[in-house]
């Protein structure tokens, strides 16, 4: 799948599919990135049943997000302090209570990712049913 000016796009096509069929507006749901067209679809909707594929796949891309988001944000912080940014100052941004809280944090993230290394953690990423490997079945 490629986007409209020819680059790969991070797009799952299953889900894509999924929030085209739900009634109502899929215009919408496929406007915005993939996790909240789901939060979206699901929370309007309440379905008594999500399928199987879809809830494995939604949460690769909550796992997925999750990491990048660990992985960017001690990296903010760091080019913060190379710019002068005081601790205080990176609290107040993160929203934390006080300097101490945004080194302890940092420290936090830190362990985190070692924690969930994919090395160190054989199929983070998986759901928990198992039995989907991040490709589109239908090709």
């Amino acid at each position: 799948m490629t986007t409209d000016d020819g680059r790969p796009s991070s797009r799952d096509s299953a889900i894509d599919h999924w929030l085209g069929d739900v009634s109502g507006g899929p215009e919408v749901l496929l406007s915005v990135d993939q996790l909240t067209g789901l939060m979206l679809a699901v929370g309007r909707d309440r379905p008594a049943e999500v399928p199987e594929e879809i809830m494995l796949r939604w949460h690769r891309l909550l796992a997925v997000q999750r990491r990048v988001a660990d992985q960017s944000e001690p990296t903010f912080i760091d080019q913060a302090r190379r710019q002068g940014w005081s601790w205080q100052r990176i609290a107040e941004v993160l929203g934390l209570p006080d300097a101490e809280a945004a080194e302890r944090r940092q420290a936090d993230l830190a362990a985190e990712l070692a924690r969930t290394l994919p090395t160190a953690l054989p199929g983070p990423w998986r759901g928990a049913a198992g039995g989907f490997d991040g490709e589109d079945s239908r090709g």
